[in-house]
């Protein structure tokens, strides 16, 4: 299993747009966990969110993905991406 992402941050500086989307694993020791998404103008100080309960984290994996590629093909670019190791993955 790859590493699951838990924070992703998506940015378009074209002139004149200037928006960012963020991407968060609330993390915890039991599923579900919270797939949390924050996006608006850049230096907003309300910025719009929302917060989707996953039960499976398989459903994580591809909604993280399918936000990924959505982002990129409008345009924004991937600015900061922090990852967790898998679950049930063996120490190194």
């Amino acid at each position: 299993m790859s590493p699951e992402p838990i924070y992703m941050r998506f940015e378009n500086v074209s002139s004149p747009h200037r928006r960012f989307y963020e991407v968060k694993v609330d993390l915890s020791l039991f599923y579900p966990k919270r797939l949390v998404r924050r996006w608006g103008p850049i230096g907003s100080r309300r910025p719009r969110a929302i917060r989707m309960a996953m039960a499976e984290p398989r459903n994580l994996t591809h909604q993280v993905e399918a936000i990924t590629r959505l982002r990129k093909r409008t345009g924004y670019q991937t600015m900061a991406e922090v990852q967790t190791l898998a679950i049930g993955a063996p120490a190194a």
